[in-house]
Protein backbone atom coordinates (compact mmCIF):
# COMPACT_ATOMS: atom_id res chain seq x y z
CA UNK A 1 0.00 0.00 0.00
CA UNK A 2 1.35 3.40 -0.95
CA UNK A 3 1.74 5.88 1.94
CA UNK A 4 -0.67 8.78 1.94
CA UNK A 5 0.64 11.86 0.20
CA UNK A 6 1.15 14.56 2.89
CA UNK A 7 -0.14 17.15 0.44
CA UNK A 8 -3.52 15.39 0.42
CA UNK A 9 -3.85 15.51 4.20
CA UNK A 10 -6.35 17.98 5.61
CA UNK A 11 -4.94 20.97 7.41
CA UNK A 12 -6.19 22.22 10.76
CA UNK A 13 -7.65 25.36 9.18
CA UNK A 14 -9.58 23.38 6.57
CA UNK A 15 -11.14 21.24 9.30
CA UNK A 16 -11.87 24.27 11.46
CA UNK A 17 -13.72 26.15 8.72
CA UNK A 18 -15.77 23.08 7.80
CA UNK A 19 -16.52 22.41 11.48
CA UNK A 20 -17.75 25.95 12.02
CA UNK A 21 -20.00 25.65 8.98
CA UNK A 22 -21.43 22.37 10.28
CA UNK A 23 -22.03 23.80 13.75
CA UNK A 24 -23.75 26.84 12.25
CA UNK A 25 -26.15 24.53 10.43
CA UNK A 26 -26.78 22.40 13.53
CA UNK A 27 -27.57 25.48 15.64
CA UNK A 28 -29.15 27.63 12.91
CA UNK A 29 -32.47 27.92 14.74
CA UNK A 30 -30.96 28.70 18.14
CA UNK A 31 -30.65 32.46 18.61
CA UNK A 32 -28.94 32.04 21.98
CA UNK A 33 -26.01 30.03 20.58
CA UNK A 34 -22.51 31.48 20.26
CA UNK A 35 -19.70 29.70 18.38
CA UNK A 36 -16.31 30.85 19.63
CA UNK A 37 -12.83 30.10 18.30
CA UNK A 38 -9.94 29.54 20.71
CA UNK A 39 -11.84 29.92 23.98
CA UNK A 40 -9.27 30.48 26.70
CA UNK A 41 -9.34 28.21 29.77
CA UNK A 42 -7.49 28.19 33.07
CA UNK A 43 -6.40 31.83 32.73
CA UNK A 44 -4.87 31.20 29.33
CA UNK A 45 -3.07 27.96 30.17
CA UNK A 46 -5.17 26.15 27.52
CA UNK A 47 -7.46 27.01 24.62
CA UNK A 48 -10.13 24.81 23.09
CA UNK A 49 -10.29 25.10 19.30
CA UNK A 50 -14.04 25.74 19.05
CA UNK A 51 -16.63 26.20 21.79
CA UNK A 52 -20.41 26.19 21.39
CA UNK A 53 -22.19 28.12 24.14
CA UNK A 54 -25.96 27.97 24.66
CA UNK A 55 -27.85 25.99 27.28
CA UNK A 56 -24.64 24.05 27.75
CA UNK A 57 -20.93 24.50 27.08
CA UNK A 58 -19.58 22.16 24.40
CA UNK A 59 -15.97 21.98 23.27
CA UNK A 60 -14.45 20.75 20.00
CA UNK A 61 -10.75 19.98 19.78
CA UNK A 62 -9.17 19.53 16.33
CA UNK A 63 -6.25 17.22 15.53
CA UNK A 64 -5.48 17.04 11.83
CA UNK A 65 -3.29 14.31 10.33
CA UNK A 66 -0.47 16.85 10.36
CA UNK A 67 -0.79 17.27 14.14
CA UNK A 68 0.52 15.06 16.92
CA UNK A 69 -1.25 14.00 20.11
CA UNK A 70 1.66 15.00 22.35
CA UNK A 71 -0.26 17.82 24.03
CA UNK A 72 -3.49 15.88 24.42
CA UNK A 73 -2.99 14.62 28.02
CA UNK A 74 -2.51 18.18 29.32
CA UNK A 75 -5.44 19.39 27.23
CA UNK A 76 -7.66 16.63 28.62
CA UNK A 77 -6.85 17.75 32.15
CA UNK A 78 -7.95 21.31 31.30
CA UNK A 79 -11.08 20.42 29.35
CA UNK A 80 -12.56 17.70 31.50
CA UNK A 81 -13.45 19.94 34.45
CA UNK A 82 -15.30 22.75 32.65
CA UNK A 83 -17.14 21.49 29.53
CA UNK A 84 -20.54 19.81 29.58
CA UNK A 85 -19.49 17.79 26.53
CA UNK A 86 -16.30 17.42 24.48
CA UNK A 87 -15.82 16.19 20.92
CA UNK A 88 -12.48 15.33 19.31
CA UNK A 89 -12.42 16.14 15.59
CA UNK A 90 -9.60 14.22 13.93
CA UNK A 91 -8.10 13.11 10.67
CA UNK A 92 -7.98 9.41 9.80
CA UNK A 93 -4.50 9.05 11.31
CA UNK A 94 -5.72 9.66 14.86
CA UNK A 95 -9.06 7.83 14.94
CA UNK A 96 -7.78 4.53 16.35
CA UNK A 97 -5.65 6.14 19.07
CA UNK A 98 -8.46 8.45 20.16
CA UNK A 99 -10.99 5.61 20.32
CA UNK A 100 -8.61 3.68 22.54
CA UNK A 101 -7.49 6.45 24.88
CA UNK A 102 -10.14 9.17 25.17
CA UNK A 103 -12.60 8.98 28.08
CA UNK A 104 -15.84 7.28 27.04
CA UNK A 105 -17.85 10.49 27.45
CA UNK A 106 -15.86 12.20 24.69
CA UNK A 107 -17.36 12.24 21.20
CA UNK A 108 -15.15 11.45 18.19
CA UNK A 109 -15.69 12.85 14.69
CA UNK A 110 -13.51 11.99 11.72
CA UNK A 111 -12.86 14.74 9.16
CA UNK A 112 -12.84 13.33 5.63
CA UNK A 113 -11.88 15.03 2.38
CA UNK A 114 -14.53 14.56 -0.32
CA UNK A 115 -15.27 16.06 -3.73
CA UNK A 116 -17.83 18.29 -1.99
CA UNK A 117 -15.39 19.48 0.66
CA UNK A 118 -14.67 18.35 4.20
CA UNK A 119 -17.32 16.08 5.69
CA UNK A 120 -17.56 14.51 9.13
CA UNK A 121 -18.22 10.94 10.16
CA UNK A 122 -19.25 10.20 13.74
CA UNK A 123 -17.44 7.38 15.51
CA UNK A 124 -18.84 8.26 18.92
CA UNK A 125 -21.44 10.72 20.17
CA UNK A 126 -20.46 12.88 23.17
CA UNK A 127 -22.06 12.15 26.53
CA UNK A 128 -22.46 14.38 29.61
CA UNK A 129 -19.17 15.09 31.36
CA UNK A 130 -19.16 13.41 34.80
CA UNK A 131 -16.20 15.45 36.07
CA UNK A 132 -17.33 19.06 35.57
CA UNK A 133 -16.69 21.29 38.61
CA UNK A 134 -17.88 24.81 39.51
CA UNK A 135 -14.33 25.68 40.62
CA UNK A 136 -13.09 25.25 37.05
CA UNK A 137 -16.14 26.62 35.23
CA UNK A 138 -16.03 29.92 37.14
CA UNK A 139 -12.48 30.49 35.89
CA UNK A 140 -13.87 31.06 32.39
CA UNK A 141 -15.08 34.51 33.47
CA UNK A 142 -13.01 37.67 33.19
CA UNK A 143 -12.57 39.78 36.32
CA UNK A 144 -14.98 42.48 35.19
CA UNK A 145 -17.57 39.82 34.36
CA UNK A 146 -17.22 38.38 37.86
CA UNK A 147 -17.83 41.80 39.41
CA UNK A 148 -20.82 42.45 37.15
CA UNK A 149 -22.35 39.08 37.98
CA UNK A 150 -21.88 39.64 41.70
CA UNK A 151 -23.34 43.14 41.41
CA UNK A 152 -26.48 41.75 39.79
CA UNK A 153 -26.80 39.44 42.79
CA UNK A 154 -26.56 42.42 45.12
CA UNK A 155 -23.09 41.46 46.31
CA UNK A 156 -20.39 44.14 46.42
CA UNK A 157 -16.99 42.46 46.88
CA UNK A 158 -13.97 44.29 48.33
CA UNK A 159 -12.47 46.76 45.86
CA UNK A 160 -9.11 44.98 45.96
CA UNK A 161 -10.50 41.44 45.79
CA UNK A 162 -8.39 39.18 43.59
CA UNK A 163 -9.86 37.22 40.74
CA UNK A 164 -9.48 34.09 42.85
CA UNK A 165 -11.34 35.76 45.68
CA UNK A 166 -14.14 36.70 43.30
CA UNK A 167 -14.35 33.10 42.08
CA UNK A 168 -14.85 31.89 45.65
CA UNK A 169 -17.48 34.54 46.42
CA UNK A 170 -19.53 33.70 43.33
CA UNK A 171 -19.31 29.94 43.92
CA UNK A 172 -20.58 30.41 47.49
CA UNK A 173 -23.37 32.79 46.43
CA UNK A 174 -25.37 30.62 44.01
CA UNK A 175 -26.27 26.97 43.36
CA UNK A 176 -24.13 25.14 40.82
CA UNK A 177 -26.80 25.20 38.10
CA UNK A 178 -27.18 28.98 38.44
CA UNK A 179 -23.40 29.46 38.38
CA UNK A 180 -23.16 27.54 35.12
CA UNK A 181 -26.00 29.63 33.65
CA UNK A 182 -24.24 32.86 34.67
CA UNK A 183 -20.97 31.75 33.09
CA UNK A 184 -22.60 30.73 29.81
CA UNK A 185 -24.61 33.95 29.66
CA UNK A 186 -21.51 36.12 30.20
CA UNK A 187 -19.53 34.29 27.54
CA UNK A 188 -22.35 34.66 25.01
CA UNK A 189 -22.58 38.37 25.81
CA UNK A 190 -19.03 38.85 24.54
CA UNK A 191 -20.45 38.79 21.02
CA UNK A 192 -17.81 38.56 18.30
CA UNK A 193 -14.98 38.54 20.83
CA UNK A 194 -12.08 36.27 19.99
CA UNK A 195 -9.18 35.38 22.24
CA UNK A 196 -6.11 37.52 21.57
CA UNK A 197 -2.98 35.68 20.39
CA UNK A 198 -0.72 34.45 23.16
CA UNK A 199 1.65 37.41 23.69
CA UNK A 200 4.80 35.32 24.11
CA UNK A 201 6.42 32.29 22.52
CA UNK A 202 6.61 28.94 24.24
CA UNK A 203 10.37 29.32 24.22
CA UNK A 204 10.27 32.45 26.38
CA UNK A 205 11.56 30.89 29.59
CA UNK A 206 10.70 33.75 31.94
CA UNK A 207 7.12 34.05 30.71
CA UNK A 208 6.70 30.28 30.56
CA UNK A 209 7.97 29.96 34.13
CA UNK A 210 5.54 32.62 35.37
CA UNK A 211 2.69 30.92 33.54
CA UNK A 212 3.66 27.57 35.05
CA UNK A 213 3.75 29.08 38.53
CA UNK A 214 0.29 30.58 38.06
CA UNK A 215 -1.04 27.25 36.79
CA UNK A 216 0.25 25.40 39.86
CA UNK A 217 -1.22 28.09 42.11
CA UNK A 218 -4.61 27.72 40.39
CA UNK A 219 -4.50 23.95 40.80
CA UNK A 220 -3.80 24.31 44.52
CA UNK A 221 -6.79 26.68 44.85
CA UNK A 222 -8.98 24.31 42.82
CA UNK A 223 -8.07 21.32 44.96
CA UNK A 224 -8.61 23.22 48.20
CA UNK A 225 -12.08 24.30 47.03
CA UNK A 226 -13.03 20.79 45.93
CA UNK A 227 -11.92 19.23 49.23
CA UNK A 228 -13.67 21.98 51.20
CA UNK A 229 -17.00 21.32 49.54
CA UNK A 230 -16.58 17.54 49.26
CA UNK A 231 -14.96 16.36 52.49
CA UNK A 232 -14.03 12.68 52.74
Amino acid sequence: MQPENPKSQLRDQEIRLALRDKLKVIHADESDTAIIDELSLCQGDARVDVAVVNGSLSGYEIKSDRDTLVRLPNQLAAYELCFDTMTMVVGKKHVKKCRETLPKWWGIWEAVHTEKGVKFGCWREPMPNPKITPQRVVQLLWKNELREALGELGIIPPAKASRRGLWAILIAAVPQSELFRIVRSRIRARGDWRSAPTPFRCGDSSQSFAKSQRSRSNRRWLLSEIFQHHPS
